[in-house]
Order: structure tokens, then sequence, then C-alpha cells
């Protein structure tokens, strides 16, 4: 127990200021959930779960006033699993208006004045401030690793399609995925277990060959990117592993234009009876994302989805080709931005369109002394070959690097 009344004290002290919770259990009924937390992997685990989420213990409401109050009877899939596994569920963590872009209340655990980064808010800002163990949130474009970037944490999306989406809100059926935030690979490998039966290698036998893929975005890095890359790579190489530069590749050329194209499309429709119902209660940035969804023709949305498709396709054997295990690019632009924004998601959107996993690993702070981090991806369903690689990663760079 001392470990949950570690994170009692934390949430008693920072809670007011960091405000990661919608709403949470009593400290006496989390302290009598976890002393009858059944046997299993995930026993007496404290968890977040982002408010878009069903929960038959808490209310559900996505962010926005159209579901205030709203209560379902039953809990989402993941939910159910991890209560199987023993964890315990401490409450609902904050989320941005339908998982998109507009900030919440919530302030990173590092920086008042700065973002947590969205739209897994509180869940990536509740673990970085040591509040639980673990946290669910939930990737459409780069919903878990950027805001796991920006708060310090190891955020993971699985293989689009791996883990069950039941009983969670739709933002885009063609790319919502379930993940989660925790503190250090291992804790997020036994998420990944419990959730798919899958186990995954410690770390891998031999140093992995890594590819530095900085994308045609890279033109959008802030100044700290850069020596973060380098520092990286040389503890990488120090370590053992080989780490090539790779250039654009012709395969992805299109795959974040396609994914934009996809999400406006989807989103519009999804949230078809929120508009005619409520759009007063819509949040005006969003209007915006639903009026361009309403704008794209099923000729364009075709040609988004042939486009993944075909990338998709084509993907593994590029990793073949140019001999790597996994691709090492950045999580974010830098270091988390003023609570103006929920910043940009502009280096996990290919990988997020892509389908493939994806892992963010805190390296080290920045010039603000603020987290920054890489992002690892692989092919699709590599993902318990990813945990290792990035099991890997993690070792190599123990020793925080400090970029100024």
């Amino acid at each position: 127990m001392h470990e949950l009344e570690a994170e009692l004290a934390v949430v008693a002290g920072r809670e007011p200021i960091v405000r990661a919770w919608s709403i949470r259990l009593s400290d006496e009924a989390l302290r009598a959930a976890v002393a009858r937390a059944s046997d299993g992997p995930l026993s007496g685990w404290t968890f977040g779960v982002k408010d878009v989420i069903d929960t038959a213990d808490f209310p559900t409401e996505r962010g926005s006033a159209i579901y205030q109050g709203r209560a379902p009877w039953e809990d989402a899939a993941c939910v159910a699993m991890v209560k199987a596994a023993g964890a315990v569920i401490a409450g609902k963590t904050t989320t941005t208006e339908f998982a998109l872009f507009a900030p919440t209340v919530t302030t990173n655990p590092h920086d008042p004045e700065r973002t947590p980064g969205g739209s897994s808010s509180g869940s990536a800002a509740a673990v970085a401030a040591g509040m639980v163990r673990a946290a669910f949130g939930t990737q459409t474009v780069g919903s878990v690793l950027r805001p796991a970037a920006f708060c310090g944490v190891v955020g993971f999306k699985g293989t689009f399609g791996f883990v069950p989406m039941t009983g969670i809100g739709t933002l885009a059926h063609s790319l919502d995925t379930l993940g989660w935030h925790t503190r250090t690979v291992s804790d997020s490998a036994a998420i990944h277990r419990v959730m798919t039966g899958e186990a995954a290698p410690i770390q891998p036998i031999e140093p992995p060959t890594f590819g530095l893929y900085r994308s045609r975005h890279y033109h959008k890095a802030q100044p700290e990117l850069e020596p973060l890359l380098g520092a990286v790579t040389d503890r990488l190489r120090a370590a053992g592993a080989i780490v090539i530069e790779l250039d654009h590749a012709s395969h992805l050329a299109d795959v974040a234009e396609a994914g934009e194209v996809i999400l406006s499309y989807e989103s519009s429709r999804a949230f078809a009876w929120e508009r005619g119902s409520h759009p007063d209660l819509i949040h005006p940035s969003i209007v915006k994302l639903f009026e361009r969804g309403d704008s794209v023709s099923a000729a364009e949305y075709h040609w988004a989805q042939r486009a993944v498709a075909g990338a998709r396709a084509r993907h593994d054997g590029y990793l073949t080709d140019t001999k790597i295990d996994a691709i090492l690019t950045p999580s974010a632009p830098g270091e988390a931005p003023p609570m103006a924004t929920t910043g940009d998601s502009v280096f996990n959107r290919l990988w997020s369109t892509l389908g493939v996993p994806a892992i963010q690993i805190p390296v080290g702070t920045g010039p603000n002394r603020l987290p920054l981090g890489v992002q690892l991806t692989t092919g699709q369903w590599s993902d318990a070959d990813l945990f290792a690689i990035a099991s890997w990663l993690e070792a190599a760079c123990t020793e925080p690097l400090e970029i100024r």
C-alpha cells in the first residue's frame, strides 16, 4: 500500500494545479479497492481512464457538455480486461472535447504554463505526476504519443485493430487506436500482454539497427530537436547499435495528407447526432473540422484509403530492404508549448495513419528543462518486437540527456 499512499499524497498536493481528473474515487474508496484487488499480472495497479472510454462506475462525458452526466452501464472492453488482471480504476482522466484539439484545463506537471498535450491530456499528466501507475488514452493522430512526449512518460499505441475499441467513443473509425501511458517500457509491455496475450522479450539479444527518419515535416522541428537526435544517436552507437540515416521514403509521400482527408471525412459523419442536436455546444475549431469533412468528396476519401492501403502493403518490404529493426523519429517538434494549444502532432500523423505500432520514450530535457523524447516504430503486427527494441533504447539512455 506504500505506493498507493505516495500516489494519494501527490494527488492531494498537485491535483489542484495539474487538474488531470474529471472524476476520481475518494482516497478511502481507492484504498479499499486496492486492498481487495484480485490476483493477476496487474494486481493493485492504479489506472486512469481517458474520458472517452466507457466505465460502469464513472460517468463518460467525452470532454463535452453534450454528454454531461452520461453514465454507461458497462465497462469498455479494455477496462474490463485490466480489471480482470487485478488493476483498480482510480477515475476518469480529462480529454479534449471529443478527443480533438481544443485544450482542456489540465496543465503540464513540469510547468503549469505549458500544455500537457492532447487529446489524452489527463492520462499523460496523471502518470507523469505520479498520481497513478498507468492510464489509458486513445490515438487517432497523435493523442497518446504527443502528450507522453510533453509530459515525459512512456506512451504506446499498438498496431491498428490489435486491441478492441468496444466501448470507446469513435472519432475516425479507420484510425482510432487504444493506447496507454506508463513510466517504464516494462510496465507498458505488461499492459500489452494483458490486452493481447502476446509476450514481448525483455530486450533483443543483439544490438538493434535503427533507421533515423526525420520526415518531410522536419522544418517544423524546434531548435532543440536536432541536438536531441544527435545525442540519442551517439548513445545508441556507444551501446553497440547501428544507426542509419534514412532518406524520405517514396511510399510514405501521400500518407500524411491521406490521413487528414480520412480524419475530416469520417469525423464529420461520426458526430452526425451531436451536430444535429447540439450544434451550439461544439467548440468552433471542431465545427471547422467537421465542415472541412463535409467538403471532402467520396472520390477523395477513396483516394485517401487507397493511398494508405498501398503504403501499408509496401512498408514491411521497405523495412526489410533498409535492413533496420526500428525507425527512430521525433515524438514531437520539441518541448511542450504554452497552454493555448495542445501542440502539433506532425511527427505522429504518418505512423498513426499507417497503422503501425509506435512508442514514445523519454530521454531527457530541453532548454527550458521540459521533457524531450523520441519515437520508435516498426511494421504492422510487430508490437512485441517494438517493446524489446524500446527496452534496449531505454537502457541505453538511462542517464538523462540535457539539451541546452
